[in-house]
C-alpha cells in the first residue's frame, strides 16, 4: 500500500512546573500562547506557526519523575479527510486499537504502536474553538455529514470562529519568514 504524505505537527509534554515551562517557550524562544484550559494548572498550548494552532503542549502532571516519559503523544498531520481515512483503514487492517475524535480544530485518530508510545494522525477541520475539546466522531461518514456534524457540534461552544479569523487575532506579533 502506497500511504499519503504526512508531517510532524505537534508534541505534547508533561511537565512540573507549568509556569516556568511557559516562561521559557514564551519568554526565551518566542512562542504565543494560543489556548490555554481551565485555572491555573489548565494545558497550556503554545505555537510559532500562524498555520499550526499548537506546535507544542504543556500539560502539567506535578508527580511524574524522572524515569517516565514526558511524552504524552506526538502527533502528525495528514493533508485531508481521504488520507485520514487511509490511515485509518490501514491500522483497523492490522487491528490496532483507535479512539477517532474531534477537537474542533480536527479530525484525530489516536493509537497505540508496538512499544506503547501514544500517537496522533489527524486533519484540520476549517473551525476553530478553545481547546482542549474533544468528542467522538465517526470517519465512516462522508466528508458532507462529518464536516455537518462537527460544525453542529462547535458552533455551539463560546470561542468558536473560523479558523483564518483566529490566526489573525493571535499570530500578528510573530515574524514569519
Amino acid at each position: 500500500m502506497k500511504f499519503p504524505s504526512i508531517a510532524l505537527s505537534h508534541i505534547e509534554l508533561y511537565v512540573r512546573d507549568l509556569a516556568a515551562m511557559e516562561r521559557f517557550y514564551t519568554e526565551l524562544l518566542g512562542f504565543v500562547v494560543t489556548d490555554r484550559g481551565v485555572g491555573d494548572e489548565g494545558m497550556v498550548f503554545l505555537s510559532r506557526n500562524p498555520n499550526e494552532h499548537h506546535q507544542i503542549v504543556l500539560n502539567p502532571r506535578p508527580g511524574f519523575t524522572v524515569s517516565e516519559s514526558p511524552v504524552d503523544h506526538i502527533s502528525l498531520r495528514a493533508s485531508s479527510l481521504n488520507d485520514l481515512r487511509r490511515f485509518h483503514g490501514s491500522l483497523f487492517e492490522a487491528q490496532v486499537e483507535m479512539e477517532t475524535v474531534s477537537h474542533g480544530t480536527t479530525w484525530s485518530i489516536y493509537f497505540r504502536d508496538p512499544e506503547n508510545n501514544r500517537m496522533e494522525i489527524f486533519t484540520d477541520t476549517p473551525w476553530h474553538v478553545p481547546q482542549p475539546c474533544k468528542f467522538a466522531v465517526d470517519l465512516a461518514l462522508s466528508d458532507d455529514e462529518l464536516r455537518a456534524y462537527t460544525r453542529e457540534v462547535v458552533a455551539k461552544m463560546e470561542g468558536f470562529r473560523d479558523v483564518v479569523d483566529w490566526r489573525k487575532a493571535h499570530f500578528s506579533s510573530v515574524e514569519t519568514e
